[in-house]
């Protein structure tokens, strides 16, 4: 087929380490970790457990005791790889590839590594640790170099890729690297004003409502939100006012009510109360 012409042309070893029977890199491994939003904003040294090959302890990757006796390969002839000609449209091709018999070793053994079975390598789980950059945003990947699967031929181990999460926060919803924060106040606040306490990742802080303040009004906190990844600065937090309607009054609060609107030339029905019943009823 054309694949194995161009196969052929242009070199279809494997692996980033070179060719079929040079030393290979292995491959690739992937992860991941959760993180809560405070960890993210000040950067933190997380230790975690993965599961990955290992070069084989007991017989160094070879797959094979070192009694073990070896004969060359009768269907390579010791050279590690086998030779098709095939006749295509561009004539004839010569395609070389690994012999399946030897797995490119080139030599048969009469033994197997008990432990690993011949495959030279064992699974094993590692206790490792990775430092998390402050400002770290949720789903992105660390790479951590040479912590991956072990290579082919003495060829160097992978990487082990890490993808982060970030676990939402009962307190903050996050937009990059600005912070957002619902906040509810009374009515007498929104329309006197006053100072509230605001929660941050670093501690409360006091904020100042203006009178007059309506709901829903957004006010900004510069510089208390995220840390820019692996940049100056922070981002901003946002602080969303709820001005909160009672549900519940007692009789004093409701007369107040009352000559507010009535002062305002507001008709407001106001159903008698429980406490005005038990006046009108003595």
């Amino acid at each position: 087929g054309m694949g194995d012409i161009f196969e052929q042309f242009f070199g279809g070893g494997g692996g980033r380490g070179g060719g079929r029977n040079g030393p290979q890199q292995g491959r690739d491994l992937r992860t991941s970790l959760t993180i809560e939003l405070e960890e993210a904003a000040e950067g933190v040294q997380k230790q975690f457990t993965v599961a990955r090959p290992e070069t084989c302890p007991d017989c160094d990757g070879s797959g094979h005791p070192e009694s073990a006796d070896a004969e060359t390969c009768p269907e390579c002839e010791g050279r590690g790889q086998t030779t098709q000609v095939q006749q295509t449209a561009l004539g004839r091709v010569q395609q070389t590839q690994t012999c399946r018999r030897c797995g490119g070793d080139g030599t048969l053994y009469s033994e197997s590594c008990d432990t690993c079975g011949g495959d030279g390598r064992v699974r094993n789980e590692a206790t490792l640790s990775v430092d998390i950059p402050a400002g770290i945003a949720d789903g992105q990947t660390l790479r951590m170099e040479r912590e991956g699967a072990p290579g082919e031929n003495n060829g160097p181990k992978g990487d082990l890729l890490i993808e982060v999460s970030v676990r939402q926060h009962p307190e903050f919803e996050r937009d990059g690297d600005d912070l957002a924060h619902r906040a509810a106040i009374s009515f007498p606040q929104a329309t006197f004003g006053t100072s509230i306490e605001v929660p941050t990742l670093s501690g409360t802080v006091e904020m100042d409502i203006p009178s007059g303040t309506q709901s829903g009004e957004t006010f900004r906190l510069g510089g208390k939100g995220m840390p820019r990844l692996r940049r100056r600065g922070k981002g901003d937090l946002f602080v969303k006012v709820q001005v909160v309607t009672p549900d519940q009054l007692n009789e004093d609060q409701r007369e107040a009510l009352e000559a507010f609107a009535e002062a305002g030339g507001e008709e407001v029905e106001v159903e008698e109360g429980f406490f005005k019943k038990i006046k009108n009823s003595l």
